[in-house]
């Protein structure tokens, strides 16, 4: 905030700030100081400024953009700091008349100086005799119970969760359909989606349907095998995935088989103006769809989420679509400055034929604020110190969404996993980035490998 110093100052008429008077007249202006000049700054006539030794008066007003020292049309140098000094106290005394002038009028009472600071404490006196003990008195009646706090220290949600959903809607080959739209405040909680599609269609159809997040100007796309980690149970081998779903915290797979996937995500998006969440079939044959968006309207209570919880960003790989070479280093995440925190990283990776996914070994590299972590393997990252062929560990934290051998003709090695950062924490102040190795040729590398990375900012 910039602190006005009003000066009475006794102008002559030869300065550019008054009109012509008589040779011997005086006028009074009243002067505000806004300090050193700032370009952008949108200054008053009468505004003063100073510039390196210079001080100089505003000759006009919504004066901006115009520097005092090539401006001699907008500013007037009153002075320079070698030569006379320009600034009085809040209380100057009345300068002398003018040789021919009248004495001016007595000018306003200055504001009131602040308060002067406190005088030091003085020492502590010496403790005197205590007093004798009173007798204990009654005991009060218990007051009433108070109401039960909110769980851990957290801020309790004051407004009403509310939902968007479509049943059963029919959409075509190349179709696009809106899951959830909004204008205003407010943020996302949950995507649920199923889809059904005839038996014999391509059954990654709906794995394959992009799915676009478009929030507050910023657009987001990835499929929905990679968002719901579809990509694995959605195999043309004809073979059913029911034995092999689970639900999380975080990321469920509610169903899986020849003409059928469902799923959801908790996820939480925050909007300020807009939001909307929409899906895309690819060319072919249809997918009927169901689908439900959990959200809460208006601003969050002042608390309720983190300050780095705060804009939503998605960086995807898709994995349809990848043909990674052996040893070739794939980008997770791209450098992004912070602060900020990281919510997620999905992992889909996949190779010809029943193989071992050595793959695996490689090591995930994550770095933070600038230095590196380098964890010991890829399915150690996912909280599975071995592949998952006899134990699929699945924990809301992490775990392997799948790890399947399919049979002809799809005869393909199938290893999916997610981790979420969101009850232990990857915060970054300045930076984060991440990234991952193929494995070399003759040592199992994956072909296709496709990952999701969700994280936030501060701004």
């Amino acid at each position: 905030m910039v602190r006005r110093l009003m000066l009475s100052i006794t102008l002559l008429l030869s300065l550019a700030l008054t009109h012509a008077q008589p040779a011997c007249a005086q006028t009074r202006t009243y002067v505000a100081y806004m300090g050193s000049y700032s370009a952008g700054t949108v200054y008053s006539l009468n505004d003063m400024v100073s510039l390196g030794s210079d001080f100089y008066i505003s000759l006009m007003a919504n004066n901006v953009d115009n520097s005092p020292e090539t401006s001699a049309s907008q500013w007037a140098l009153f002075s320079s700091r070698d030569k006379t000094a320009v600034v009085t106290g809040a209380t100057s005394a009345t300068g002398p008349a003018g040789p021919a002038g009248a004495t001016g009028a007595q000018g306003p009472v200055g504001p009131m100086g602040p308060a002067g600071a406190s005088g030091a404490q003085g020492a502590v006196g010496p403790m005197g005799p205590a007093g004798p003990v009173g007798a204990a008195g009654p005991m009060g009646l218990a007051g009433p119970l108070g109401a039960t706090g909110p769980a851990g220290g957290a801020v309790a949600e004051t407004r009403t969760l509310s939902v968007a959903y479509l049943k059963g809607y029919n959409l075509a080959g190349g179709s696009s359909l809106t899951l959830f739209a909004a204008t205003g405040p407010g943020n996302v909680e949950r995507i649920q989606l199923a889809g059904g599609y005839s038996a014999g269609s391509p059954t990654p159809i709906a794995a394959n349907t992009l799915l676009t997040i478009a929030v507050d100007g910023r657009s987001y796309s990835c499929t929905l095998g990679m968002f719901l980690l579809w990509n694995g149970y959605s195999t043309s081998d004809g073979a059913e995935a029911t034995g092999d779903l689970f639900l999380s915290k975080y990321l469920g797979i509610a169903n899986g088989t020849t003409d059928s996937v469902s799923g959801y995500r908790r996820v939480y998006i925050k909007y300020n103006s807009s939001i909307q969440i929409s899906i895309t079939v690819p060319p072919g044959p249809g997918v009927v769809w169901w689908s439900q968006v959990d959200y809460y309207p208006g601003i969050a209570p002042a608390g309720r989420y983190t300050a780095t919880r705060n804009v939503f960003h998605m960086v995807a790989n898709d994995w349809a679509s990848s043909n990674l070479a052996a040893g070739q280093v794939l980008t997770v995440l791209p450098t992004v400055s912070g602060p900020g925190e990281l919510e997620s990283i999905y992992f889909v990776s996949s190779a010809p034929g029943q193989v071992e996914p050595t793959w695996l070994e490689m090591n995930p590299d994550i770095a933070v604020d600038g230095s590196d972590y380098r964890y010991g393997g890829t399915e150690d990252f996912f909280g599975n110190q071995f592949y998952g062929d006899q134990f699929h560990g699945r924990a809301d934290e992490y775990g392997i969404a799948r790890y399947y051998k399919s049979s002809a003709p799809d005869n393909t090695t199938y290893w999916t996993a997610y981790r979420y950062f969101r009850e232990s924490p990857m915060l970054f102040n300045t930076s984060l980035g991440m990234t991952w190795q193929n494995a070399a040729a003759g040592s199992g590398p994956a072909t296709r490998v496709g990952t999701l990375a969700v994280y936030y900012t501060t701004n």
